[in-house]
Order: structure tokens, then C-alpha cells, then sequence
């Protein structure tokens, strides 16, 4: 076909990327031999409009209950599969490593070929049709609790990682851990905040900013990197005081253009334009937290005792993984020595 198209990419958000700035797609055939809520939630609200959703996944392990209760009618299981295929409309597919999960997304090493010709796209789209028709609904028999998943597939990233982040963060802000490490809204505010305040007072940009900076020097490591590798962990866990999986939700949006910037002018309305999107994909103790803070947020009181002043500690979990994306806090200062804070997204 004369508009035929073979390109390398790595990872399946890049992947997805690419295949959508091509337009036209219509639908999303996906053979993957893992699954989980972030790869199937990211990669259906970044193609949002497609119309036809089908997954066949392997049996080779669990699929989480949360995935089960809300695509469960699109998804049927294929015994010992591991492959990896994606049709996208259009001619347009990716074949490849990356499994439908947040590894595969934005976290492993992977290597995905993105192909656009009509007669191999027939021929795939063929091998597809007969993996669907051969393979078995999706019952209860493979669904796990979404937690005891993450656990297991994490291995040792929460215990490992996610704590150093948070060890850092205490040694240098000189408070106890364990508000960078529970979620404590009421307690855990005006400690965190007061102290991120006290120690970067004088640093040059956003203390939350320079916060991140310094976690990176900590430990060794480029900021886009400490973000990068915030993002491949359990939305379970709990960073800087908050659900990562608000931040990761929040993360998303941007990166697929479903958030408009220009409205997040200050930091307040940040923070409920991330715990309204928690709301909505964040499964389980993190989807609850966030509906429960949403309903706090309702309260003028609380607003202003343990919010309006209190932005750099409900900030600071973001501020460590927007370094992924195009967009970075920035603030002015006014007068008072007050700083005005707004999300910039070149």
C-alpha cells in the first residue's frame, strides 16, 4: 500500500503516541499475556473515541478484580499466551515486547515495531480473530485483588524504591517519616509543608521544585529518572504523603492532552483537578481516599487551615513526577512573600 509504515518504537505509551498523531484509528485489538488497571486504563483514555475494545490476555497469571468489575465483557483468555499485538485501525498495528501493563507502558526496557500495510494488517488481524473466537470469557477463576497483585508483581520496588523517595525526604526536610509515608491530611499538613517551607525559603524556584532537586542529588539520580521510576510503582503506594496513583492519574491526563492547563492557575486548583481524576480511575483504597477528599475539599474550613496554605506539601508528590512530562510547576512571587503557583505545559 502506497502510505505502508515500519517504525521502531519502545515503550507502549511511545508506541500509542505515535500511532495517535497518525489519526484515523478506529478501534483497539490488544493481545497481551499480562494486563493491568494502569495499562488498560491508560491506553483506552489516550485512543478515547475508539469504538471496538477487545483483549484477549493470558492465563499465566491473575488479572485484578478491579479490571474484571469494569472490562470484564471485553476481555476473554487464551491459554499460555504471550504475545503482544496491537490493532489499532487503520491499517495500523504494534507488535512487539510490552505487555498491556504499567511496565510495558513507561517503565521497562522494550522493543515495539509499529507497522501501517493493509495486507499484513489483514493477516494479523486475522491471527487475532482466531484468538478470540478460541478463547474463554473472563471469569472469577482469574481475577486477584488488585493490591495483592501489585504486591506480588512489584516484587521488592515498594520496600525498596518508594521508601528510599520517602527516607530521603525525611532526612531532608528533618521530620518523621511516617507523614511521607501514610495518608494523613489533617496531621501530616501543616508538619510537611511547614518544613518544606523553613528548609528551601531561599532556593530560587518553587520549594516543592527544589525539593525534587534535592531528592535526585540524594540519590544519585537524574530527575526525569526519580520521576520515570515513580511511575512503574503500585498506585498503592504512598508517597510524599499521597496516593501515587493520584499523581500517575494526574500524570496521564496531561500526557494525553485531557487536562486543560490554562484553567490550573493556582495551586489549590491543582490539587483538585488531580484528587477529581483519582477519583474517577483510582481503584480501590486510593479511589476511596480521593472521593473522601474531594468531600473535605467541599468544606471552606478545611480549605483554608489544611490546603490553601498548606500547597507544597499537597504538591510535592506531583512536582516529583512531572519531570516526565512537558508541563513544571512555576510561581510568582507576591507581595507578603506569598507564591502564586500555576502548571505551565510547553
Amino acid at each position: 500500500m502506497s502510505n505502508a509504515l515500519i517504525d521502531i518504537c519502545h515503550r507502549l505509551d511511545e508506541c500509542l503516541g505515535r500511532a495517535r498523531d497518525l489519526g484515523g484509528l478506529t478501534l483497539f485489538d490488544a493481545a497481551s499475556g499480562f494486563i493491568d488497571y494502569d495499562g488498560l486504563s491508560y491506553a483506552l483514555n489516550y485512543l478515547s473515541g475508539v469504538g471496538d475494545i477487545r483483549v484477549v490476555v493470558g492465563d499465566l497469571g491473575s488479572v485484578p478484580r478491579v479490571v474484571y468489575e469494569r472490562w470484564r465483557d471485553v476481555i476473554r483468555v487464551y491459554p499460555d499466551l504471550h504475545a503482544k499485538l496491537y490493532l489499532l485501525g487503520n491499517g495500523l498495528a504494534i507488535v512487539g515486547s510490552a505487555n498491556l501493563t504499567r511496565g510495558g507502558l513507561y517503565g521497562n526496557v522494550e522493543l515495539n515495531v509499529m507497522i501501517r500495510d493493509g495486507e499484513l494488517y489483514e493477516r494479523l488481524m486475522n491471527y487475532f480473530d482466531e484468538l478470540w473466537r478460541a478463547a474463554k470469557p473472563l471469569t472469577e477463576d482469574y481475577v486477584e485483588d488488585v493490591e495483592e497483585v501489585e504486591v506480588r508483581s512489584a516484587k521488592h520496588s515498594v520496600a525498596e524504591f518508594v521508601n528510599r523517595v520517602n527516607k530521603a525526604l525525611a532526612s531532608i526536610l528533618g521530620i518523621n517519616e511516617k507523614c511521607l509515608t501514610t495518608f494523613n491530611q489533617v496531621q501530616c499538613s501543616i508538619i510537611v509543608a511547614e518544613a518544606i517551607n523553613r528548609r528551601f525559603r531561599d532556593c530560587s524556584d518553587l520549594p516543592e521544585n527544589c525539593v525534587v532537586e534535592t531528592v535526585a542529588e540524594v540519590l544519585n539520580l537524574e530527575v526525569r529518572e526519580l520521576a520515570r521510576r515513580l511511575m512503574r510503582e503500585p498506585g498503592s503506594a504512598i508517597v510524599a504523603g499521597h496516593h501515587l496513583c493520584w499523581v500517575r492519574t494526574f500524570i496521564n491526563l496531561l500526557r494525553t492532552g485531557r487536562v486543560d492547563v490554562d484553567e490550573l492557575s493556582s495551586g489549590i486548583k491543582i490539587y483538585k483537578a488531580m484528587v477529581r481524576a483519582a477519583s474517577r480511575e483510582c481503584p480501590e483504597r486510593a479511589g476511596k481516599a480521593a472521593n473522601e477528599e474531594l468531600e473535605r475539599l467541599k468544606d471552606e474550613r478545611y480549605r483554608d487551615n489544611y490546603v490553601r496554605w498548606k500547597i507544597p506539601y499537597r504538591l510535592l508528590p506531583l512536582a516529583l513526577v512531572l519531570p516526565i512530562t512537558n508541563c513544571r510547576l512555576v510561581g510568582t512571587r507576591r507581595k507578603g512573600g506569598s507564591m502564586l503557583r500555576k502548571l505551565v505545559c510547553e
